[in-house]
């Protein structure tokens, strides 16, 4: 839960996400209100953030893709493609967003 209220959800960005909500909203982190869950899609549309400027998102510390849906309440933040090797697959980036043609593919075993 946030520290603002139960129908808020706290949100950050990583690299050049960071800096672009630095810059429009002059803070980080940002609290939103949200009268129901919405998706990762619909948060990055809210924000203006296209959709292949996210590789994953992070949704109360797990690693999710953007159609995961977000509750009130919960802390999400916004990874952009970039992130060094060893820590995507420490993280779960693998599996997670494979529709985003900015995502690595996973290779299919079949």
């Amino acid at each position: 839960m946030t520290k603002e209220g139960k129908n808020t959800i706290e949100v950050r960005g990583f690299l050049h996400l960071d800096r672009a909500f630095r810059k429009k909203f002059d803070k980080v982190p940002l609290i939103l209100d949200i009268e129901e869950p919405i998706t990762g899609y619909q948060l990055a549309d809210i924000l203006e953030v296209k959709p292949e400027e996210v590789e994953v998102i992070f949704v109360n510390g797990n690693t999710q893709s953007l159609d995961y849906t977000i509750c009130p309440g919960d802390r999400v933040a916004f990874l952009p493609p970039g992130c060094p090797g060893p820590y995507r697959v420490a993280l779960g980036f693998y599996g997670k967003n494979q529709n985003n043609p900015r995502n690595f593919k996973r290779k299919d075993n079949s």
